[in-house]
């Protein structure tokens, strides 16, 4: 089913949306620019725009992004891709992904913009030579979870040729919401750059905007991303509904512009909202929906070509229909979980993507945790730990402080579930520890809705410490 009737039978305005209009948007951002950036700068390469042969795309794109705190920007030496490579196209994206992850590796850089000038043979009536460039931003891996970055490497960002100031805010937007940062001081210098870079792209996607019909659906979508992810970060469900709504104007807005694996990431970015919204309010209709989304977006996301977006979203399938078992109290959805998680292991494997493993082991662990809450089976509880901790002995802290943290609520969790199951006043202790630790380290990365909901479970811990002491 394509997105955009998908979206139109949702009837988003009836799940939430409405609200939206009610109470007004987000609290605005009143955090400025910081003076001072203690982090390490995020490493930015720029490739010559493909057809752009007196190299001048490249430079105003730097010229526009190298003054910025917190970036460390410098130009390749040669274009991504060869002159008329269609990029467009599915077969020529991935080969143009594959070597661009090639070159972030041997420079040690966060995130390469790329991309090509339009050329006259592919202009749209409403376009001149000249007028537009496609520009495209590769993170060094492809996260499982919206923290992780909230631009695909299949999406683009179409902007007007030597953009203006106002353009180049939104664009410095789009590279955060696309690196997909691990690393501790990477996950505080987005931090620190990223208040103010909302707000200012905010100025810039909700006034008036000119250009063409790509143009505008494309860089509203780069700013819902920006939403997402700060969604994503804090918790905020009205943000996140707010992203939903962006994103819905997007999809509505460019549905001729887009290609399939295009509409395919911004409904996956919608499902991503909206699983985190049915997570926080217990939402069925949208847990519902949620799942629908991520299926049809495998359907138009191919594996052989796009490998490891098809596992994300597998990975993201999973985590949807485990939602699905807690909200509705049945345990047939996690054997289809179970399928998914197995098929993007296949694909992430230990050896190849140890991240990534460890994200999805996380998520294997935690079908554990509800499949012994729905059958009261005490034995699973102990299960998950063991998968855990069999997590925690290939990633530490400080190489992945995100997985490292998950895990640790997660042990916390399952110890929670195992203590009040038999009664153990040890295991609820070890649970109230194991919080402990998490929270502080979400804390600490600025991932505030993440340190929120493990406060939330180490008070329950408490409590369930409290009753039986009393």
């Amino acid at each position: 089913m394509a997105f955009s009737a998908l979206i139109e039978r949702l009837g988003l305005e009836r799940l939430g949306l409405e609200r939206l209009r009610k109470r007004g948007m987000a609290a605005p951002i009143t955090a400025e620019e910081p003076e001072h950036f203690g982090g390490e700068p995020l490493r930015v390469l720029i490739s010559p725009l493909s057809g752009d042969f007196d190299n001048r795309a490249a430079r105003h794109i730097h010229d526009r992004l190298v003054g910025r705190v917190g970036l460390n920007v410098r130009i390749t030496e040669r274009p991504l891709t060869a002159p008329g490579a269609e990029n467009s196209q599915p077969v020529f994206l991935s080969m143009a992904v594959d070597l661009g992850r090639r070159w972030l590796l041997r420079e040690n850089a966060d995130l390469l913009i790329w991309g090509d000038a339009v050329s006259a043979a592919s202009l749209t009536k409403d376009q001149k030579p000249g007028q537009s460039w496609r520009l495209r931003f590769l993170s060094a891996s492809t996260p499982v979870r919206p923290l992780g970055a909230t631009l695909s490497a299949l999406e683009r960002m179409e902007v007007p040729a030597f953009f203006n100031t106002t353009i180049s805010d939104l664009i410095f937007g789009a590279a955060l919401a696309a690196v997909n940062v691990e690393t501790p001081e990477g996950l505080r210098a987005r931090a620190a750059l990223f208040g103010p870079t909302l707000k200012r792209a905010a100025h810039s996607a909700e006034g008036d905007m000119l250009g063409t019909v790509a143009q505008c659906a494309t860089m509203q979508a780069c700013y819902a991303a920006l939403l997402l992810l700060d969604g994503a970060r804090s918790g905020d469900t009205l943000t996140l509904e707010k992203a939903v709504s962006v994103y819905r104007g997007a999809l509505i807005l460019g549905d001729d512009a887009f290609p399939a694996h295009e509409k395919a990431m911004i409904g996956t970015h919608m499902a991503d909202a909206m699983a985190l919204i049915a997570e926080a309010t217990d939402h069925a209709r949208l847990a519902d929906k949620t799942v629908e989304y991520y299926r049809t977006a495998l359907t138009m996301v191919r594996k052989d070509i796009f490998a490891d977006d098809y596992a994300a979203l597998k990975t993201r399938l999973g985590l949807a229909l485990n939602i699905m078992a807690e909200i509705h109290n049945d345990a047939r959805y996690l054997d289809e979980a179970t399928e998914a998680f197995s098929q993007a292991t296949s694909i992430w494997t230990i050896s190849e993507a140890p991240v990534r493993w460890a994200d999805i082991q996380n998520s294997m662990g935690g079908l554990l945790i509800t499949m012994g809450k729905l059958t009261k089976e005490p034995t699973l509880f102990d299960k998950a730990v063991g998968v855990f901790i069999k997590i925690a002995e290939q990633m530490n802290r400080k190489k992945s402080p995100v997985v490292w943290a998950t895990t640790l609520a997660n042990i916390g969790a399952a110890l929670k579930e195992k203590g009040e199951a038999v009664q153990s006043h040890d295991y609820l202790k070890q649970a109230v520890v194991a919080f402990n630790q998490a929270e502080q380290v979400f804390a600490d990365l600025q991932l505030e809705g993440n340190a929120r909901i493990v406060g939330t479970q180490r008070a329950a811990a408490m409590h369930a410490l409290e009753a039986k002491i009393s």
